[in-house]
């Protein structure tokens, strides 16, 4: 009696990740041949190569920090615990941070977590949906109190993250003709903006009170709000030189007025 398809392709998955007793897996839809075994092993191989691939075009910096053969050793423990659930494997490294932070073998890099997070950062916001900035001159027309009631959506490529280590320090100083410096300590707080203002990403130095900020907004709550969110954390916070910031790097895509008064993250 035949097995159901669905058995046995996921037969033949268990034998390409696991790589147990491939005999007898091989058995269930086919007469045995020494070939055969063969034939699962190329399989297999591909399947590590691709894992190994699609991983290092999303966390260069990663694989650069710990060298390419415990990098692809990694891949293969992540592939094998973490299998792609989709069809894209721009997609196969979403748990990679978390994977990283708890492997074994890395927790004498604390730092190597939070440098994968950055990159999965920079790694989505490179495919995401275009967005148009809003233009200087669209602020400028604006009268204080309704710029301050306004609510603004986000870049679909904008994302944030901090980390108890420089972080984008050690992002920027691993980038193909990088000339920044390595950090001379790793015992420094950094937190991370990931835009893509044209085409290409980048990733920006940025502040706690930068952070409070747009989390605000892409919450829903007015411009005031976000405001006080930041000086609620970072009490010398800049707000012009921020929104400035913004609006070069095409973080903001969108103003809607608002009424003046309106409740925190109230949309």
């Amino acid at each position: 009696m035949s097995l159901p398809l669905e058995r046995l392709q996921a037969m033949f998955a268990a034998a390409l990740t696991d790589g147990g007793d491939a005999t007898r897996t091989l058995a269930d839809f086919v007469v045995p041949a020494p070939c055969l075994l063969d034939r699962l092993a190329l399989y297999r191989g591909n399947v590590r190569a691709a894992w190994a691939k699609a991983l290092a075009n999303a966390y260069p910096v990663v694989r650069t920090l710990v060298g390419e053969e415990f990098f692809s050793a990694l891949a293969h423990s992540y592939g094998r615990e973490h299998p792609s659930i989709s069809g894209d494997l721009n997609r196969f490294g979403a748990q990679f941070g978390v994977f990283v932070r708890d492997f074994p073998q890395t927790q004498a890099l604390p730092y190597l977590r939070d440098v994968a997070e950055l990159e999965w950062c920079v790694h989505r916001a490179h495919y995401a949906v275009d967005g148009a900035g809003i233009r200087h001159e669209r602020i400028t027309s604006m009268a204080p109190g309704e710029l301050l009631a306004s609510h603004v959506a986000l870049h679909p490529a904008c994302a944030w993250t901090a980390s108890a280590f420089p972080i984008v320090s050690l992002w920027l100083a691993h980038q193909p003709d990088s000339s920044e410096p390595m950090p001379a300590k790793l015992d420094r707080r950094e937190f991370a903006l990931v835009v893509r203002p044209r085409w290409r990403v980048e990733v920006l130095v940025s502040s706690a009170g930068e952070i409070a900020a747009l989390a605000q907004l892409q919450a829903g709550s007015d411009m005031e709000c976000a405001i006080g969110a930041a000086l609620g954390v970072e009490p010398r916070f800049d707000f012009p030189r921020a929104l400035v910031r913004w609006l070069d790097h095409a973080i903001l895509t969108d103003i809607r007025s608002g009424l003046p008064g309106a409740v925190c993250g109230s949309g």
